[in-house]
Parts: C-alpha cells; structure tokens; sequence
C-alpha cells in the first residue's frame, strides 16, 4: 500500500507520464503499463467510517509505532467500518510485514515482533480483523489477542478488468522471537462474524546466533509450469525462515487477474491445502514490470514510512534476521532515473545511513546482502542495457564502501554468480574471497528462461532453455560465522540438481 506524495511518476497519471519509459525498460518484449487508472473526486474521497462521508485517516495499528496510509487513488478506505456482506469469500490470504524504514526509528520494521497480514474478499465486506494464538484452536485463544486493521477498493487495471477489488490489511506487533503462531482473518459484528481458515507463520530470529534458511529467487511473470507453486513446495519442505524475491512478479502489471494468478499458485498447492502465502514471509522487490501500479502496492504487503518517505512508501526497506541484515530496495529510478530525478538523493540518503549502521554493527549481525531486482553483474541479455550498467555505477562503489557480502538480482532469466570482485564499475576486479561482493543473478521461476553468458567476473553461469528445469532458485543458509549458498535448478518432479556452491566465512 500506501503512497501520501503526488509525484508524478509514483502517483495516479502514471499511465501518461511514464508508459514509454517503462515501455522501453521491460526487456524489449510487451512492456507493462502505467498505473490502474485516473483518479476522480470519488475515489480519493471514498465512503470512509461507519456513517459515510469523509475518509477515515492512516491506519495506526494498536500496539505498533508505525502507520499505514492509503494511495490517493485508493476508494471506501477505511479503518473503523466492520460490516460483512453477503458473500464474504476470504480469499489469498498473505503474510507480509508493516513498519517503519528511517534508521533508527521507532517502530522499525522487524520481522521477529510483527507481521502484516493482507487479504480479498468480495465489495461488500469492510470487517478487517485477525485474531491469533499458540495453538492450532482458535477456543484455545484469548481474547484480547485480536486487532482490527484498513480496507479500501484498488482500482481495477487497465488490462483485462475484473472490477475494483476489496483489499484488507491488519498488523500485530509485541510478538515474540522465533515463536510460531496460529491466526485467522475476517471479523464482523457479533454473531455475524465470518473467519478464514486457520494459518500459521514463525517469527523470525532476533538472537544473531540463531541460524537461518532464505530462499531466494525470482522473475515469476508468465507462469509457465506452474513454476512459483512448484517452488513454493520446496519453500515450506525445507523450512525456510523467509523467501527473498527480486522481482517482476507478473508480466503485464496493470492485470489483476494476472496478479491472482500468482498468488493463488502459492496460496494453495495444487491439491487444495494451505501453501506459503499466509505462512511464510516473502521480502519483495520491485522490478521493471510491476512499473508502479496501484495493483503493485495493493497485492503485497511490504514496510513504509509514512512520516520519513510519504512518497516512496514500499519501495525500500531493511531488516535483521538472525546473523543477516537484509536491504530490498527499488533499482527502477537509478537505471532510468528520468522517470523520477529525486528519487537517487532520497535513496542515497537513506542507504547511506543504512549501509552505516549496518557495517558498524557487524560484531552482532556479521552479514550484509542487498536485494534488488536489475543486476550489476550479469553475462545474459541485460548485462549491458544502458540501465543495468547505470545501475552498476551506482551500486558498485556502495557495496565496496560498506563491505556488502552478497547482491541478489534477477532480471536476467537465468543462474549467474560471480567471483569476488570490486570496483571500479566499469572494469570490475576479482579479489580474493571474503575482500569482495559476490553478485548473483537467480532468476526465473515462471519467466521464460535467457541464454546464459560468461565474463571474466563469472564464477558460473547456466541457463535452463534445454536442461529440462522450469528454473532457478537459491538457499541461502547463514550463522555467524558462516555464509553458505547452494544454488539449485527447479524441475517439477522436484528433484532439483545442485549446481553451484560457495561458502564466506567470517
């Protein structure tokens, strides 16, 4: 969610402004489009509370230093309305995480005290609640353990409409640390209320001596084979901490029903049981063809800052998992930065302060990976589009700066990791290990897959055009002394080959 700027290029009028940019940026192939629509009166007034009128305000979730504001182009947002309609349908249900992104703020985003919580359902239902507890019983739960969230109507995309969509989300905060709770959503007025099914999630660890599992991975758009369900099984088989995504989760980001498609694959699997998507968390990025839609912000549930970045909100954040700090940000303005010319100072600033904070606590969280979505190093066919090499300028003497230890991407369709390298960006020079970056492109689970290449930063590189795989994923395993990654093709009999492994030790 959630955007309070007008800028011209994040708001509403998207679609006029930035079509051919954005056009331009999707890989050569059928670009996306600009945002779901023109705003109106109606739809940044809306219905609001109980009695009409007026919307109601940000959302300030009970127990949480942070707040949720809606897009203006957002309709009927509301955060005090608890009617149920005729036909509720609660529907994909998705775990993400709320919170503030300034460094050193309260309320900072923190995926071993909090959870976000998203879900559909049909126009008529405003109740948006979750109740929780430890056991798989909801009679078993107390009552106090139950908060109330916002809702409101995103617009319907400007491809293939299927009407505006009812949009809920709810955040809990003060849980505890790797602790696995039990939740449902839905809600409504006494002896009308209607409920989800039973989920359940883990918090993460805060102790950085605690281990953690991440898979990895990216570029889903197309869908083919059903590679993201398949991926989502091996997710939950392996007991995944959280999922990093690069981006480009679909192909054509102004269709909703493309985005539906999506996450119905990791709601359910493919026999009708619950899957990943109310239950294990995904860190997202944004990638060119998600292109700033309503439908972008309104499908994921990702940290903002509404005071600090009113007009960036979703597009980065950071957060400490165990012995990994983790930084997902938006690369889109720094590749084509016409398309916003503030945006590189205001994510400058930030990162810088991230990036400091984050090497000056390195006796605590030893680790640092960067999330995000064109890669800087990369043999196939975007390593040297005009944006990607922008992209490398920039990113590359941050990283060596701060002594990042890994930068995730996507982009490219295919699997390629590099050797230890710095800069300068424009003849990227191999180090020993542990003196570097290593840059990994991993992506392709639904996308069509690219040819692969070689350079002399390569470490490895593989395509899956005739292997037989459907894709590629990583895991990612981290303790305080060690940084292991194992690099895997997906096959749909999941039998999933290893083809790369590489090991940082501190």
């Amino acid at each position: 969610m959630k955007h309070l700027g007008t800028k011209s290029a994040l708001a509403v009028g998207l679609l006029a402004a930035a079509t051919s940019a954005a056009v331009a940026a999707c890989d050569g192939e059928s670009g996306t489009m600009g945002d779901t629509g023109t705003t109106t009166a109606s739809t940044t007034t809306g219905t609001g509370g109980a009695g009409g009128g007026l919307p109601d305000g940000p959302l300030e979730p009970a127990g949480c230093d942070f707040k949720v504001a809606p897009r203006p182009e957002y309709i009927d947002w509301s955060t005090s309305r608890n009617d149920v309609g005729a036909t509720p349908n609660i529907r994909r249900v998705r775990l993400g995480l709320g919170g503030n992104v300034k460094t050193g703020s309260p309320g900072r985003a923190d995926p071993s005290t909090s959870a976000g919580v998203a879900w559909q359902t049909d126009d008529g239902t405003f109740a948006s609640e979750i109740t929780w507890g430890s056991s798989p019983d909801p009679a078993t739960w107390p009552a106090e353990n139950r908060a109330s969230g916002a809702t409101w109507l995103t617009p319907e995309g400007v491809l293939n409409g299927n009407g505006d969509q009812r949009m809920h989300e709810v955040y809990v905060c003060g849980l505890d640390p790797e602790t696995t709770y039990y939740y449902r959503v839905g809600g409504g007025p006494a002896g009308q209320e209607v409920w989800s099914d039973v989920y359940h999630f883990t918090t993460t660890p805060s102790d950085p001596d605690s281990p953690v599992t991440v898979v990895m991975s990216g570029d889903s758009r197309g869908q083919d084979n059903e590679a993201w369900r398949v991926l989502q099984k091996k997710v939950a088989s392996v007991g995944a901490t959280f999922q990093m995504f690069s981006g480009d989760v679909i192909n054509l980001a102004p269709d909703q029903a493309e985005w539906e498609q999506w996450l119905d694959l990791a709601w359910k699997d493919s026999d009708g049981n619950l899957s990943t998507l109310g239950q294990v968390l995904t860190l997202y990025t944004h990638g060119n063809h998600e292109n700033h839609t309503s439908l972008f912000y309104g499908n994921l549930v990702m940290p903002q800052d509404v005071d600090a970045y009113p007009q960036y909100a979703e597009l980065f954040y950071s957060v400490d998992v165990g012995p990994v700090h983790v930084i997902v940000l938006d690369d889109f303005f720094i590749g084509s930065p016409s398309g916003d010319p503030d945006y590189e100072g205001v994510l400058t600033s930030w990162l810088e302060a991230d990036l400091s904070a984050a090497d000056a606590n390195r006796a605590k969280v030893p680790w640092i990976i960067t999330l995000h979505h064109h890669g800087e190093l990369s043999s196939s066919s975007h390593g040297d589009d005009a944006d990607v090499l922008r992209g490398r300028e920039y990113f590359m003497p941050l990283w060596d700066k701060y002594h990042v230890d890994l930068s995730v991407a996507g982009h490219d369709h295919n699997y390629e990791r590099s050797k230890p390298v710095t800069g300068p960006a424009d003849s990227p020079t191999v180090v020993e290990p542990g003196q570097g970056t290593l840059y990994l492109v991993c992506a392709g689970v639904g996308a069509d897959p690219y040819s692969s290449g070689t350079s002399s930063f390569t470490e490895i590189s593989k395509d899956f055009k005739s292997s037989g795989a459907i894709g590629f994923y990583s895991i990612l395993k981290a303790s305080k002394s060690t940084l292991e990654l194992t690099g895997y093709e997906l096959w749909s009999d999941g039998t999933d080959p290893v083809i790369d492994t590489v090991t940082l030790t501190k």
